[in-house]
């Protein structure tokens, strides 16, 4: 399988000096000369697994959120005294910046983002330069997976180091650089701005949908299904909710003209434990015997996410967190979120220990190399289905917005649980969604740190939040979300060959 390019794009002007990259004559690598050899790059792991993921699988953005506790314990033990090699998660947690060493490689940026565009900007410009009449169909198809995948990446490199996207606005803030050449010899972009890196994602979108293909060969590839939720995303963020409703539904439309919702759904009544007696230790078991992987019924568009978020190795889920859930009929709450001793240990002669915590083992890994009900930092089809019931909620279309939530029920809460009635004031049906998408999503990595950055504008509803506060013993941290406090920083080992962009060097000890 070719897996690099001699030249393996502009972006590497970004982790080094061009002149220490051109000394170093590559050895053993292939340049592709057919699209179908270009076509295999779009299957590299790094596409997959390192979407905003440290060296450790962890995601420091998930420590920022409501939805993670951490003990006195785990934060002044396990990360601190022993010296944890993601302390970042912790700083995090706490908003002590800077939260990441500046003078060292940051996985976010190195391989979250531009390790991966290489792969995407290379099979663009190698595609299109070998596009002709008789492979035209075929160069569109690899064509169209690139551009989705490239303005993914890029929607969350914007909202992580950039500021909170304000429709309307002049959003003129630079955040990162839209590197979209695979050239070496092309300049180094200039920072972009907000508003430049959603036009520009827009298109890469828009680029993408006509050619999509309707299947491809493994969700970590979009298809036309995944790039539509690509484009009802984006407008949860610009704010044009009929455009959310729009692509979601032609989305949902499209998952399940063949077979209804249990076409894309898990029927939670007919999941089950491997060993009853043992449920905390026990692999979850679906009728297919998929759930457990990338390829289940559920997964649209699959990206590796931080599984270990709300166990006792890492952190717990928030108080906040667990009480969204019916602990009697919710089965997710059944399946995901266990009882079982927490952090425990004695340092410097004082004992430690949490008592028994709820925590969350939707990720666990309980057999085998897989976690126990796959997640996605993509796109799964509940999501879909939650996407387009708050594009309805939002454009005052109750009804349509409180069947479609109980669609998802249905598969998710005990049969018989009575189904919601339609609440008489659309706040109330906005806020039911909301809740219902944040019991769904994964507890960490970058889902619920993307939806506080977009909810912040809803001032003064129930579901918006201008502060986050956590606390560590008796402690309290706070921040606000639409501030500097909730955005990544460029890292000096960045800034130190690109002085063109004029952000100095962060000097803050670590």
């Amino acid at each position: 399988m070719i897996r690099f390019l001699t030249s393996i794009g502009v972006c590497l002007l970004l982790f080094g000096s061009c002149k220490e990259y051109l000394d170093v004559t590559p050895k053993g690598r292939l340049i592709p000369t057919q699209v179908s050899e270009f076509d295999r790059l779009l299957d590299n792991e790094e596409i997959v697994m390192s979407f905003f993921l440290d060296n450790n699988l962890g995601c420091m953005l998930a420590y920022m959120t409501d939805n993670i506790a951490l003990s006195e314990g785990l934060a002044n033990i396990h990360y601190k005294a022993f010296n944890h090699p993601n302390i970042d998660r912790y700083y995090g947690h706490i908003y002590r910046a800077p939260y990441k060493n500046p003078n060292v490689k940051d996985e976010f940026w190195d391989g979250g983002i531009y390790g991966t565009v290489k792969y995407f900007n290379n099979v663009i410009d190698g595609v299109t330069a070998l596009k002709n009449a008789q492979n035209e169909a075929e160069a569109n198809k690899v064509l169209a997976q690139a551009y989705a995948g490239r303005a993914w990446v890029y929607l969350h490199a914007a909202l992580a180091y950039g500021p909170v996207y304000q429709p309307g606005a002049s959003n003129d803030t630079r955040t990162v650089p839209y590197v979209t050449s695979a050239d070496i010899s092309t300049p180094v972009p200039d920072l972009s701005t907000q508003q430049e890196m959603f036009r520009r994602i827009g298109e890469d979108l828009h680029a993408a949908l006509p050619y999509a293909p309707a299947t491809t060969n493994y969700p970590s590839r979009p298809n036309k299904t995944a790039t539509l939720a690509m484009l009802a995303y984006y407008h949860l963020f610009t704010q044009e909710y009929d455009s959310t409703v729009y692509y979601a539904n032609l989305a949902w439309t499209a998952a399940t003209a063949a077979g209804g919702p249990a076409q894309v759904l898990y029927d939670f009544n007919a999941l089950s434990f491997s060993d009853p007696g043992n449920p905390l230790f026990s692999s979850i078991v679906s009728p297919d015997n998929k759930a457990h992987l990338p390829t289940s019924r559920e997964m649209l568009f699959f990206r590796f996410t931080d599984n270990g978020a709300g166990s006792m190795d890492d952190s717990y889920p928030s108080e906040e967190f667990v009480a969204l859930f019916d602990q009697d009929d919710d089965l997710r709450f059944r399946y995901f979120l266990q009882a079982a001793p927490g952090f425990q240990t004695v340092f410097g002669g004082t004992p430690y220990d949490d008592g028994e915590r709820i925590q969350y083992y939707r990720g666990a890994y309980t057999f085998g190399n897989a976690p126990r009900f796959q997640m996605t930092a993509g796109l799964s089809y509940p999501e879909v289905l939650l996407m387009r019931a708050e594009g309805y909620a939002r454009t005052n279309r109750p009804d349509e917005a409180i069947a479609d939530l109980n669609t998802l029920r249905r598969y998710r809460f005990k049969t018989g649980t009575p189904e919601l009635t339609v609440p008489g004031d659309q706040d109330e049906v906005i806020r039911l969604v909301l809740e219902e998408r944040r019991r769904e999503l994964p507890l960490g990595h970058v889902k619920r740190f993307m939806d506080l950055k977009r909810l912040c504008l809803d001032q003064g509803k129930p579901w918006s939040k201008a502060i986050i506060t956590h606390t560590v013993g008796t402690t309290h941290f706070e921040a606000t979300v639409n501030s500097p406090a909730f955005r990544l920083n460029i890292p000096n080992t960045i800034l130190q060959f690109n002085s063109e962009w004029g952000i100095p060097l962060d000097t803050r000890p670590f």
